[in-house]
Formats: structure tokens, C-alpha cells, sequence
């Protein structure tokens, strides 16, 4: 796809054409990890499942910088692309990769010395500790190797929807047979289905790096200018994705120890399941938000005002439509859903639990979506400050404010009751905003239309 079809072209056309094969990418993405818990709550146990329960608050410290460079300068290179600037957009892209390079090095270092501190931290008892240890240090181990997802960012900004996409359901692929061959096969536990899920990284720089090496596209790696200052501006504009990766970090960390308190390992190993129908809604979203933050980025530079508020209308429609369809799905059969992770004589009290999460939570899933698209939106607009509202309001600061107030009064069950309330005021707070964003007559216009 070229710029001009960007610019130009169908805006239905175009949205789906990016938003497709982004959603694809992820979405195979997030399937490989929900079929990672399958594997493993089906040949390790519940308890397995609760190791790497615990051990998912690290990932977003593990991943978060290169998520605060990619973002940021996913929009910076479409800016300057839109603008017809490839060369500073090439400069932005080589100074990104060498900073997120030289971030996951040091991560592994410090993860490494830490491993142990960090794993008591998690809250890992007796029953899990060494399962939690074992897992946690392969995936600090593997840093440099997982942090080259950010490749995909700049591809797809780069008019290659299709190689991102392409790179993401292979290295997803990849993952689900790897999971089959060291926990299955091999039978190597939990330590397999860590070394499942690094390996597959490998697919990504294979497939991506020959687009900048052989200079198949606007991006290309250059010899970069002395000055980083510019860093420092696509890590603000990038902060908001930043903030919401690390905050859905704490925020996990502190639904796990509040199942600890009210529920036991039964309680995190329930929520486990919650979890993986929450991260496979949120990463199609992610899709689509990544996708407009691209095409929104370079008719940005471009000043194409009235195409950037239909382009919103547009992915705001998809992800309540795929919202609607999911609740539906889920209210109907929560039992079938559950079973996909749990072994038949698994703890009944794990069942009940999660049986009862995901008919409790499975509503949310129509307005989930539309937070995540708002902040985009905000992103691409180079307005980070409503985009940082919106991402710590839904993943933090609400969250952690509402859960103890509601657990106090209604126990265990609150924790969820607080997370529906949460992405309720978000999304007051995000129309608000938007409505007070001095693009709002265009907004207006797109939904009138």
C-alpha cells in the first residue's frame, strides 16, 4: 500500500486493509498465548497456570520500553512520511532500535541479579515458588530476542500491514508447536513453556529485519545524527501505551494478591482464566488501535482533518460490534470456555470461581474497546496527555482506588464489580475529552455523516 491510497483512497477501504491484517497478527498472537495456558492447564495444572499467573505482571516492565519507543516513534516516522520526510522518519527508526537494543540488555542483566527478590515479590507460595523461578528467569533471559516485536510497528507504519501481520501469526504458529514439543512431547514442564513462547520471538527479526536491510521500503537503517534529543519527544508521545502496559502490570500484580487474600492459588488460577479473555479482546483491539494510529499518524502530517474523524467513527463501530458479539458468546457458554483450560478433574472451587468471573465480567467487553481506540486516537494526534489520562484511568489509577473500597464490602467478588466500573468511568471521562479536543466539529461531523 502506498501513501497515497492512504490519503486518498476509500476510507473504508483503507481502515479495513490496515486494520485486517493487524488484527489477524495479534489476535494469532494473543490466541498462542491463550493456547499456551491450554497446554498448561491441561498438562501442568492449576498450579502451573498460577506460576504463570503471577509471573504476567513482569512482562509489561519486560516489553514496556520498547512499547514507549515503538508507539512514539511509530507515529513520528508516519508524521514525516505523511510530510514526504523518509529521511528523518529512517533516522527516528534507527535511533529507536538502538535504544530499545541497549534497554533489553541492561533488563536482562538487572532481572538476572534480581530474579529471586522479584519472584517473592510476585507473592509466589511455597506451592508455586519454584515453578514461578523457573519461568520467570528463561523469559528475563530471552529480553533482546522478545523486545524485537517492535519491528512490526515500524513495517506496518512503513505501508506493510500484511509482512507485520504475517511475522506476528508466524511467530504464533511457531509457539503453539513449540508449547507441544517441550511440554507435551518433551515434557519439560513449565521451563517448556517459557522456552516455547521465547523461541518463537526468532520468527520476528527473520521476517522483518530483510524490509530495513534491503531497503524495501521509506524506512531504512541510517547513520544516525549525534543528537537523541528527539527521543525524548517520541518517548512523551509514546508514554500514554507505556503507562497502560506497565500500570496493567501493577494493577494484575494487585488482583493476584487480593485473590491470595480472598481466595487462596485457587483464586489466581481462576482469575488466570479471566485473564485470557480479557487479553484476547484487548489485543484485537490493540489491533485496530494500532492500525488507526498509523493511517491517523500520516494524514495527520498530511492536515487531512475530515479523513482522521472518519477513521475514528470507523474503528469505534468495529470494536463494539466485536465487543457485542463476544458478550454473547460468553453468556451463553462461560462453562465451555473455562473447560478449554482446566483439566476435567480439575478443583471444582477453580471452576465455580472462574465460571462465575467471566459471566460477571464478559459485559464489559462492549466498552473495553472503544477506551482503547479513544487513546489511540489521542496518540496519533500527537496529543499525549488525554491518550495518558484515558490509559491510566482504565488500567490504574481507578482499578486500584475502586478494588479495596468494593472487596471491603463485598469481598472477593468486588474485584471484579471494580474493574466494570472502572472502564464505565473511563469512558465518560474519554467522551469528555474528546468532546473537549478542538477537532470536535470534525468528530461531530464524521458521526453525523
Amino acid at each position: 500500500m502506498n501513501d497515497n491510497r492512504i490519503l486518498t483512497g476509500k476510507v473504508n477501504s483503507v481502515f479495513f486493509s490496515f486494520a485486517i491484517p493487524v488484527v489477524l497478527g495479534l489476535v494469532a498472537s494473543s490466541s498462542a498465548g491463550i493456547i499456551d495456558g491450554m497446554f498448561i492447564g491441561n498438562y501442568i495444572g492449576e498450579t502451573g497456570l498460577a506460576a504463570v499467573t503471577l509471573c504476567v505482571p513482569i512482562f509489561p516492565f519486560l516489553i514496556g520500553i520498547a512499547i514507549l519507543f515503538s508507539t512514539g516513534g511509530e507515529v513520528f516516522c508516519g508524521k514525516f512520511i505523511g510530510e514526504g520526510d523518509n529521511k528523518r522518519a529512517s533516522e527516528v527508526f534507527t535511533k529507536v532500535t538502538i535504544i530499545i537494543f541497549v534497554i533489553s540488555i541492561l533488563i536482562l542483566i538487572i532481572g538476572l541479579v534480581f530474579v529471586d527478590s522479584i519472584v517473592n515479590l510476585l507473592g509466589a507460595s511455597k506451592e508455586v515458588h519454584q515453578m514461578t523461578s523457573d519461568y520467570l528467569r528463561i523469559i528475563i533471559i530471552s529480553a533482546p530476542l522478545i523486545t524485537t516485536f517492535s519491528l512490526s510497528y515500524f513495517v506496518r507504519v512503513d505501508g506493510k500491514p500484511n509482512l507485520s501481520a504475517t511475522a506476528l501469526i508466524i511467530t504464533a504458529v511457531l509457539n503453539v508447536i513449540l508449547d507441544y514439543i517441550f511440554i507435551v512431547y518433551l515434557n519439560w514442564g513449565i521451563k517448556g513453556a517459557a522456552w516455547g513462547t521465547v523461541l518463537s520471538y526468532i520468527a520476528i527479526p527473520i521476517l522483518l529485519l530483510p524490509h530495513f536491510l534491503l531497503k524495501q521500503g521509506n524506512l531504512k537503517f541510517v547513520k544516525p545524527t549525534k543528537s537523541f534529543k528527539i527521543l525524548g519527544e517520541i518517548a512523551f508521545n509514546g508514554l500514554s501505551e507505556f503507562l497502560s502496559e506497565i500500570s496493567g502490570g501493577i494493577l494484575l500484580f494487585v488482583i493476584n494478591i487480593t485473590m491470595m487474600k480472598y481466595y487462596g492459588i485457587q483464586g489466581v488460577a481462576a482469575y488466570a482464566v479471566v485473564g485470557y479473555l480479557l487479553y484476547f479482546t484487548s489485543m484485537a483491539c490493540y489491533g485496530i488501535s494500532d492500525s488507526l494510529k498509523s493511517i491517523v499518524s500520516i494524514n495527520f502530517g498530511a492536515k487531512q482533518r475530515k479523513r482522521i474523524a472518519e477513521f475514528l467513527r470507523i474503528a469505534i463501530i468495529t470494536v463494539v460490534s466485536f465487543g457485542f458479539v463476544l458478550v454473547i458468546l460468553t453468556q451463553i457458554n462461560s462453562t465451555a470456555f473455562v473447560q478449554l483450560f482446566l483439566k476435567d478433574n480439575a478443583d471444582t472451587t477453580v471452576s465455580s470461581l472462574a465460571n462465575n468471573f467471566i459471566l460477571s465480567i464478559s459485559p464489559v467487553l462492549l466498552i473495553l474497546g472503544v477506551n482503547i481506540i479513544l487513546s489511540a486516537y489521542f496518540t496519533a494526534i500527537h496529543k499525549p496527555k488525554p491518550s495518558l489520562i484515558i490509559s491510566l484511568s482504565r488500567t490504574l489509577i481507578l482499578p486500584i482506588l475502586f478494588i479495596p473500597i468494593i472487596t471491603s464490602l463485598v469481598g472477593g467478588n468486588g474485584i471484579i464489580t471494580a474493574l466494570i466500573i472502572s472502564e464505565i468511568a473511563t469512558l465518560i471521562m474519554a467522551i469528555l475529552l474528546i468532546l473537549g479536543n478542538k477537532n470536535k466539529v470534525a468528530f461531530k461531523k464524521s458521526f453525523d455523516s
